[in-house]
């Protein structure tokens, strides 16, 4: 990208949000590059106050993070974000994750629906003239979200869904499906490797009183989860792990 013109919101490592290491953890950036998007959808008149008005909304079905590094406790940063694709069920919205120094630390994508919540069915993003006018031919900062094949593994942790974990939906936060993945996985893991990539497929909503188990299968690189419904064995969220070296 040379010289990239989109809008950058700031924001601040706190305490609450890094972990042994003093560095964020891959659920604080997720969240934050979330925020930025509802900043940014708010700006532009499709925040999720306004949409519910109208009885819509959006859904996230696909997110990608790539980390070069995780900003340090009391770090500022800035998320710059951007709408980069539209097509008929799916749009794509961007992000880089800039230093104070305008180094780039990590970038993300994310697919979006946008639903109708009575009937719970998709809406044609073709059609909606003025969200296409949001629309920044910028390129996707890293490759796109991939989709991820049904996974096998062994059984990892079951997890009832509490009231903890629901976002003003009533479905479960986005970001916690990622905590059930990560508290599976041994601490020296999480402390003497550094996440490059994540991938993330949300397939299908979960609710509060739910239980879901989580699988899990390992190669030297990658961590692979799936997380169904336990009364069905349904897939409700998939996810792929990638590691890098050591961290120094």
């Amino acid at each position: 990208m040379e010289n990239p013109v989109y809008p950058r919101y700031d924001y601040c490592v706190q305490p609450r949000e890094v972990d042994l290491t003093k560095k964020a953890t891959i659920i604080a950036l997720g969240d934050y590059i979330l925020h930025s998007a509802g900043e940014d959808a708010d700006r532009i008149g499709f925040g999720i106050r306004r949409m519910q008005s109208a009885d819509t909304t959006w859904v996230l079905s696909r997110m990608a993070i790539e980390v070069e590094r995780f900003p340090d406790e009391y770090e500022s940063y800035t998320i710059g974000t951007w709408v980069g694709e539209i097509n008929r069920l799916m749009t794509t919205r961007n992000f880089v994750v800039e230093d104070a120094q305008g180094r780039r630390i990590a970038a993300a994508t994310t697919n979006w629906a946008m639903i109708d919540m009575r009937t719970r069915q998709p809406l044609d993003l073709r059609d909606n003239i003025r969200y296409s006018e949001a629309l920044i031919p910028i390129a996707c900062p890293i490759d796109r979200a991939a989709r991820i094949a049904r996974i096998g593994g062994t059984l990892r942790d079951t997890h009832r869904i509490r009231y903890s974990d629901i976002d003003f939906n009533q479905h479960t936060n986005s970001m916690k499906y990622i905590q059930w993945m990560i508290d599976t996985l041994p601490l020296e893991k999480l402390t003497d490797r550094k996440m490059a990539r994540l991938d993330i497929n949300f397939i299908h909503e979960t609710r509060y009183g739910q239980q879901v188990t989580i699988f899990g299968e390992e190669t030297p690189e990658t961590d692979l989860f799936e997380i169904r419904l336990a009364e069905n064995d349904t897939p409700v969220c998939k996810a792929s792990f990638r590691w890098s070296d050591p961290q120094r």
